[in-house]
């Protein structure tokens, strides 16, 4: 195992062996945040003019008491070096306006930022931007409380646990949510422990069970709550009616399907190919289209209509070369179900779990539905069957003996 780098060498005194005829100082080693190397800084000052040992020890303590002072609160000689970095949690349109780049001492926004760029390399686009979002808030937290500009190693436990209790107490966060922002900044100081090795411990510890604790999954719509809806969206929002007929009938996400391409849609062999970089799974896969949707994708694209590289949902109604935003078709969505009078426990997600219920009661075996739900195993399969619908059992519900 690699021998773990010390972060700081506390200060002390460098007496040249008692020998007052030389320079005396205060020596101390702190790890370059940028460089990752160990300095060396040294305090001579004040020394010279001491003539006596019992001066120069008590003018000793007082040098190291105040550096360490400076370092408990964040300072350091590093603290004013002014660095060149792309800011990752501006807000998009101020980015587009302005560009990223700006000048900034290094800071927790610079290491944020760093992070993020790593991230989106490695993240689904929606998932990248969970990250930002959520990052974006713990940042402007740091900073309304006077930390940003803190070294990052002074954000301490108790610093930590201050936040969850604000996420928590606003808006009424559910537990859900506060326990993403848990796993996002555990991975945040992890990197800044591993990778940057400029903290000594990962502060995102023993994090109370704070938030709400209720139930935010999408529920499978009944059939007449469901009728009205497809009613309403062939009527006034066709591309909205597309986006629900691809969840329901091919279990594709809105956050996937807002993304895929005319070329990932192959009439002549009835599948749509989900690519790895929109897929919730990070896998290519291929799904079966059924015969309902099959005409209703061949009455709108028809046989090269459109080039394969335009997206399927655009900003006009058809597809086209510029996609919708992410959270259009739920913005619409949640409109009309609510122009509709109906319950907010129906969402867009919806109908890929009324989909999946459908398939269910008409009988579908588990691997069939594994394979076409894109889940890694068929355990996974069993959990979201267990989760969303229980047993689906006809001795129970027809032949229950009597009691």
């Amino acid at each position: 195992m690699a021998r773990k780098r010390k972060l700081l060498i506390m200060p002390q005194l460098k007496n040249c062996g008692g020998d007052l005829s030389k320079k005396w100082y205060v020596e101390y080693s702190l790890r370059d945040p940028q460089t990752g190397e160990m300095k060396r800084f040294r305090h001579y000052d004040g020394f010279s003019e001491l003539k006596s040992e019992r001066e120069r020890y008590a003018h000793a303590d007082k040098i190291i008491a105040d550096i360490k002072l400076r370092l408990e609160k964040g300072e350091d000689p590093f603290s004013s070096k002014i660095i060149t970095y792309q800011d990752e949690l501006i807000y998009q349109t101020t980015a587009s306006r302005w560009g990223k780049e700006r000048e900034a001492i290094v800071c927790v926004r610079t290491y944020l930022s760093e992070f993020l760029e790593m991230k989106e390399a490695e993240l689904a686009h929606s998932s990248y931007q969970t990250y930002k979002s959520k990052l974006r808030i713990f940042c402007e937290w740091l900073e309304k409380n006077k930390l940003g500009e803190k070294n990052v190693r002074c954000i301490t436990e108790e610093h930590i646990h201050s936040f969850f209790y604000y996420i928590a107490g606003s808006n009424h966060t559910s537990r859900r949510t506060v326990m993403k922002y848990k796993q996002l900044l555990h991975t945040f100081f992890d990197y800044l422990l591993k990778n940057k090795q400029i903290i000594a411990f990962n502060p995102v510890i023993n994090i109370p069970n704070l938030g709400e604790k209720r139930d935010e999954a999408a529920r499978p719509i009944p059939d007449t709550i469901r009728r009205k809806l497809i009613n309403y969206m062939r009527e006034y929002d066709p591309q909205l009616l597309l986006m629900c007929e691809l969840e329901y009938y091919c279990a594709i996400r809105p956050k996937e399907g807002i993304h895929l391409l005319v070329g990932d849609i192959d009439l002549e062999t009835a599948t749509i190919t989900i690519r790895q970089d929109i897929s919730k799974n990070g896998l290519t896969e291929t799904v079966n289209i059924p015969r309902q949707l099959y005409d209703d994708l061949t009455d709108l694209l028809q046989v090269g209509r459109y080039p394969e590289a335009y997206y399927l949902f655009s900003g006009d109604g058809l597809p086209g070369k510029n996609r919708l935003g992410k959270n259009t078709l739920r913005y619409r969505f949640d409109r009309i179900r609510d122009k509709l009078g109906l319950s907010k426990i129906y969402k867009l997600y919806s109908f890929k779990h009324t989909g999946a219920a459908k398939l269910v009661n008409a009988g579908i075996n588990t691997w069939e539905l594994q394979k076409h739900f894109r889940h890694k195993s068929v355990t996974t399969t069993e959990k979201y069957l267990a989760k969303r619908f229980g047993v689906n059992s006809g001795l129970i519900k027809n032949d229950f003996p009597d009691m």
